[in-house]
């Protein structure tokens, strides 16, 4: 099949690298033959990129609409900024187009239910690339824990707090306001975690949080920000299975950052990344995992979106990150700030079915007040 990509930043060459690996495994998906870039240098340099990794030279542009008009395109992959998914993603549907969006599914939850009712009303797949639950090692850490390894699961504890020394998560300032990104680093990077946390454990059914902007503002010595983003986000939540969790998510932290995560359940611990140590001491390896619950599965997370991609196209078959699993992992993160907001518990449910929306409506405030600098390039 024919693929193009829409967007030709960091990320997406995580993506051709996921394409490299099944090209060299000899597993047939897609043909990457056309970028789009409204930086025509970068898409140029891009396109160089993908020559030398994947043996062809991709067509380029820099206007996503002529992309789909000129090229014999089955699908594509959007891998832009937030506040551009939906309307870029429903350009595609109409074009006859499947796609596949990288996380998270949408800059809102209701954007993320406009996104899959576009889907549907054009009859096109719709996938998300989520790294947090693809690839060889987090299929393995899923199945693992779901055929009781660690027994039930009681609680799930998880870290991810960076420096930035006052500058940019990835570069982009973009990331660190709401209109763009949707909220800070919980949703940015936060929403790979309750992605994770609903694969491994099932659905979450009520959220309670505290969030804060401690810096106020942010420079990579030529451009200055003032965020609107949270950047510390400090979170409780319960499982619809009674499994209790401690999140927390930071892109405030000064002179050493933290991360891990921990999977407690009724006979032992697991550590993704780590191993898992059972109650008698005994330790697995990762690599033990994967030869046990996940030997058929490609190692790249992103190879492994392509061949769900690919299979959901060809086979009509489900997803593991599914566009419905997208959405219900970003109503995780709203449900976390909307908790923040009001300041009590929220069901997630409330969220995904659009009754509560505060910290939502921000979003969408701010979204009004500001034009992206891609959307103008875009539009």
């Amino acid at each position: 099949m024919k693929l193009g990509f829409i967007g030709c930043g960091v990320i997406a060459m995580a993506h051709v690298e996921g394409l490299k690996e099944l090209k060299r495994n000899g597993i047939e998906t897609f043909e990457l033959s056309a970028v789009c870039d409204i930086q025509q240098e970068r898409a140029k340099q891009f396109a160089s990129e993908v020559e030398k990794r994947l043996g062809n030279r991709p067509a380029v542009y820099t206007e996503y609409r002529l992309m789909l008009e000129k090229e014999q395109l089955d699908a594509v992959s959007i891998l832009i900024n937030h506040d551009l998914h939906h309307a870029v993603a429903e350009d595609c549907f109409a074009a006859g187009l499947h796609v596949q969006m990288q996380k998270p599914l949408s800059i809102s939850p209701s954007f993320g239910r406009k996104m899959i009712a576009d889907a549907k009303k054009y009859n096109r797949v719709l996938t998300l690339s989520e790294p947090s639950v693809l690839g060889a090692e987090n299929v393995a850490i899923a199945e693992a824990v779901k055929e009781g390894l660690i027994g039930r699961v009681s609680f799930i504890i998880d870290y991810a707090t960076v420096t930035l020394n006052r500058g940019f998560f990835a570069g982009t300032p973009w990331r660190h306001m709401k209109g763009q990104a949707g909220a800070g680093w919980i949703n940015d990077h936060g929403v790979h975690r309750t992605h994770f946390f609903t694969e491994i454990n099932g659905s979450i059914d009520e959220v309670f949080a505290y969030t804060e902007i401690f810096e106020k503002e942010l420079s990579n010595g030529n451009v200055t920000v003032k965020p609107t983003g949270e950047d510390t986000a400090v979170t409780v939540f319960k499982f619809t299975n009674g499994g209790l969790g401690h999140w927390m998510c930071a892109t405030s932290a000064h002179g050493e950052g933290t991360g891990g995560v921990w999977i407690y359940g009724s006979k032992g611990c697991l550590r993704p990344g780590l191993h898992a140590t059972l109650e008698d001491g005994k330790k697995i390896l990762i690599p033990e995992l994967i030869e046990r619950f996940a030997p058929n599965i490609v190692e790249h997370p992103f190879a492994h979106s392509y061949v769900e991609l690919w299979e959901s196209i060809a086979e009509n078959k489900t997803p593991i990150s599914s566009a419905m699993r997208g959405l219900e992992a970003l109503g995780v993160v709203f449900a976390a700030l909307e908790s923040a907001t009001i300041g009590q518990p929220v069901k997630v449910q409330d969220i995904l079915n659009g009754k509560k929306h505060a910290y939502e409506d921000t979003v969408l405030e701010e979204m009004k007040s500001i034009l992206s600098p891609e959307l103008k390039g875009l539009r």
